[in-house]
């Protein structure tokens, strides 16, 4: 996902110091696949079998999307890709890769089939490793047998060769519901190159989600519980699985995670035949109940640091009504941004994880289970957004920031039924003369990127000895610290705002405006 300099949205409290008499509202992307899901043609002859969507990806340097599926057909799995320059019209590209019916003049990868996820890494320096792929089990075996985890990469994402055996070859598998016997690569790094999340058993047998990580995405940390069921949620609700930026990309150090929610039938038991499989445990001389029928939602969870995670319990991409095609099951894939528009791409079918549509009296798989794509889409930084609580307006103010003389701040802002005033404090909370809320140009409208402005100045000055702060007499005239209070009228919703230059210090610790 791309990210701006200097952005701060107000999804959590990490840049704001007090609310008053406002709140924050959970946005729903609005979908553009209703009634349908997108409209992937699957008439050619290597798609005879019901496809099995990726996650869509995004080329940020050439504004393309790019998808993956898998198509079976005579017992054979072929991993195909297709490309788009809007997200809803999708083409497929002549590879010339692999024959299929004595011709190469189809779509066909040469990547192995398997439980694959792909990814565009921008940060590979080799460019022959652009293109990663990893799988959740291993795919392969070793001389003796045993199984053999593997990993390829691809210049362009079309052609595919192994990465040489090495020692992450003998890793446990990545995707796993009990908790590994044994660990490698080390501790947990919030601030590795790659994370990867995953479902895992607890010792409750129920499902949460776990996460791993690495430096070069081929030897990976031990699973770690990041994200677990607690009091305020239903009976019967366990998480199924996540969607990130697996390159742990961020958002002015704001990490996004689409949280694939599971919301299991307590009246729906299922015996687990090989329970030390799935959930670590050893067979008993019974088998392990457990719950595998109910619909998966996609909720919105976000953290700083890839391990302690806030969650917004209710749908972000909301699930369609009874007998729609996306009622059952909808997993959303990561945000990305194109053209000032956050796109949500999901997978999503018509029945629960077990089978079951939205009319009980049908029964456990009435008819084959079927999967298709949808979109949804949402304003730049739209995820949350502040108003008022009341008909009365009210006040966000953000911690203070040390800014260098001559800075400015950009807000998002949809101001159209009402006004946004704001002012810039000293760090002790009192106006600064000349920029308080009765000098401030008050923002009306729809505003995506206004800029803050007093009496028309948008830059504020250096400051004299006499705003020098306590204890910090060695700063620089032209640096010093501010906080801005925002007034909001009824009406008005706040979305973030940007400060540049985007390299702040808030609390006194550097915190990059950019981290990507």
């Amino acid at each position: 996902m791309e990210s701006h300099p200097g952005k701060h949205l107000f999804i959590d409290d990490f840049f704001i110091e007090s609310m008053q008499g406002t709140r924050r509202v959970l946005n729903h992307p609005q979908k553009l696949t209703v009634d349908a899901p997108l409209a992937i043609p699957m008439d050619c002859a290597w798609e005879a079998g019901s496809p099995r969507f990726q996650r869509v990806i995004y080329i940020e340097d050439e504004r393309r999307f790019r998808l993956y599926y898998t198509s079976w057909i005579h017992g054979l799995a072929l991993v195909c890709a297709l490309e788009s320059d809007d997200g809803v019209t999708w083409t497929k590209p002549s590879l010339g890769l692999v024959e299929f019916e004595g011709s190469t003049d189809n779509n066909i990868t040469n990547c192995p089939a398997g439980e694959l996820t792909m990814v565009w890494d921008p940060h590979e320096r080799d460019p022959r490793r652009r293109w990663k792929r990893i799988d959740n089990k291993p795919t392969g075996t070793d001389a003796e047998g045993k199984p053999q985890w593997r990993a390829h990469s691809s210049a362009d994402g079309y052609d595919w060769q192994q990465i040489p055996i090495g020692e992450h070859s003998s890793q446990p598998m990545l995707f796993n519901f009990g908790a590994p016997p044994t660990g490698f690569g080390g501790t947990i790094d919030p601030d590795a190159a790659y994370v990867f999340y995953s479902q895992r058993g607890s010792g409750r047998r129920t499902r949460v989600l776990g996460r791993r990580d690495s430096d070069d995405f081929l030897s990976w940390s031990g699973l770690r519980t990041v994200i677990d069921q607690d009091l305020e949620d239903p009976p019967g609700t366990e998480f199924y699985s996540a969607a990130a930026d697996l390159a742990n990309r961020t958002n002015a150090g704001l990490r996004m995670l689409m949280l694939h929610t599971f919301h299991t039938d307590l009246n729906e038991p299922y015996h687990i035949h090989e329970p030390k499989q799935y959930w670590g445990e050893e067979a008993g001389s019974a088998a392990i109940p457990a719950r595998v029928d109910g619909p998966v939602d996609t909720q919105l969870a976000v953290s700083r640091d890839s391990v302690s995670w806030t969650r917004w319990r209710e749908p972000f991409i909301q699930r369609g009504a009874a007998g729609a095609w996306d009622w059952g099951m909808l997993y959303g894939d990561a945000p990305i941004l194109h053209d000032e528009k956050l796109y949500f791409f999901y997978n999503a079918g018509p029945q629960t994880h077990n089978g079951r549509t939205a009319y009980p009296s049908e029964g456990r798989y009435p008819v084959a289970k079927s999967w298709g794509k949808g979109l949804a889409t949402l304003r730049a930084d739209g995820y949350v957004h502040v108003e008022t609580a009341s008909s009365v307006p009210g006040q966000l103010t953000t911690h203070r920031f040390k800014q260098a003389a001559g800075g400015t701040v950009h807000v998002n802002v949809d101001a159209t039924a009402g006004q946004l005033r704001y002012e810039l404090l000293k760090d002790t909370g009192e106006p600064i003369p000349g920029y308080g809320i009765q000098d401030c140009d008050p923002i009306r409208g729809d505003a995506p990127q206004a800029q803050l402005s007093w009496q028309g100045q948008r830059r504020w000055p250096a400051v004299g000895e006499e705003r020098r702060t306590p204890g910090l007499e060695d700063l620089p005239v032209g640096e010093f610290y501010i906080k801005l209070r925002f007034h909001l009228g009824p009406g008005a919703k706040l979305y973030s705002l940007t400060i540049a230059p985007p390299q702040v210090a808030i609390w006194g610790a550097p915190v990059p405006g950019r981290i990507d």
